[in-house]
């Protein structure tokens, strides 16, 4: 990403956002191919938006957002294509937000925040534009989603998204699964949202330092939750107790909300442990992606808990990093 000798700041920038806008445009191609390589570029299509928006300017993230989802609608025009897109959309608003915060001031935990607040606020309205198009009840259309999300989940591991009830998907049935993803549906959503802008901003720092964009932001590994936060945890664990179905059902969807913090933050501390012993970068995005797998992510989320109370990075005290 360096310029060349003759090479003006503007055919510099122009050459940025036409790579920003192919990649795009290959994330989305690629992503069509199949269900494995879908899960992965939909997860990185922020990325691009962000890099134009801290590099360019919100003008130009902006810009690159309205061309990539005008490209696909001239693809097959009208309101069909929108709304199988919302969620890609959703992604491009993702980056543009993320950027947008930033550029203003905002350090990246309150982007973050306020990115999953202002995309889940907008789920929802959505969703209430499309109980009242459709004539259906929120019930129903909260469980046609539900469906939705088991025959993509059921598709991805399994291979196919038409296996009989009751056949099970990683030990667990795919009608258990579907009652489990019913009643944590909120939570999940909140999560994924806040991953998937967490896992672009991380890489977005990455990607800049060793582009020389601007000061170096604060590493990966000095992340963590506020220290007072495990007090709300506990509270909410403690409702878990409550006889009342819909505490319960309130509670663990918090507790999910939760566990993507300390999931966080443990993936900030093996990190740490990255930096220390000079991992291989190779050897690093290989680990990275085990985290995501189960066990390993209950592991690391223990791995965040401990932290608070064992401060395996030393954050409190001087570092020589």
């Amino acid at each position: 990403m360096r310029t060349g000798v003759g090479e003006t700041p503007v055919a510099r920038n122009l050459l940025i956002w036409c790579l920003c806008l192919t990649t795009l445009l290959l994330f989305y191609g690629l992503g069509r191919l199949n269900p494995i390589a879908n899960l992965f570029t939909v997860s990185l299509t922020p990325l691009p938006v962000y890099l134009a928006g801290r590099r360019l300017g919100i003008g130009a993230a902006l810009l690159l957002a309205l061309a990539v989802f005008l490209l696909i609608f001239s693809l097959k025009p009208g309101l069909a294509i929108v709304v199988e897109h919302l969620g890609f959309g959703e992604l491009l608003l993702m980056g543009f937000l993320l950027s947008a915060l930033e550029s203003r001031g905002w350090s990246a935990d309150w982007a973050i925040i306020l990115t999953v607040v202002a995309l889940t606020l907008a789920a929802l309205l959505l969703l209430s534009g499309q109980v009242y198009l459709s004539g259906m009840t929120p019930r129903e259309v909260f469980s046609r989603k539900t469906l939705e999300i088991t025959e993509m989940l059921s598709g991805v591991f399994a291979g196919q998204a038409d296996k009989p009830p009751g056949m099970e998907m990683l030990g667990v049935s795919l009608a258990k699964l579907k009652e489990l993803i019913q009643s944590l549906l909120p939570a999940l959503v909140i999560s994924n949202t806040g991953l998937v802008a967490w896992i672009n901003v991380v890489l977005a720092r990455q990607l800049m330092v060793r582009w020389g964009w601007g000061n170096q932001e604060p590493p990966l590994y000095h992340w963590s939750a506020p220290e007072w936060f495990i007090f709300v945890v506990l509270a909410t664990g403690f409702l878990l107790l409550l006889p009342v179905p819909m505490v319960r059902t309130v509670s663990m969807n918090l507790l999910v909300v939760w566990g993507l913090l300390y999931f966080c933050q443990g993936v900030a501390v093996v990190a740490s442990w990255f930096q220390l012993f000079r991992v291989p970068v190779f050897l690093r995005v290989i680990g990275y992606l085990l985290m995501f797998l189960h066990p390993l992510l209950l592991l690391v989320i223990t791995l965040g808990l401990a932290d608070i109370w064992v401060d395996f990075r030393r954050l409190h005290q001087p570092l020589n990093v």
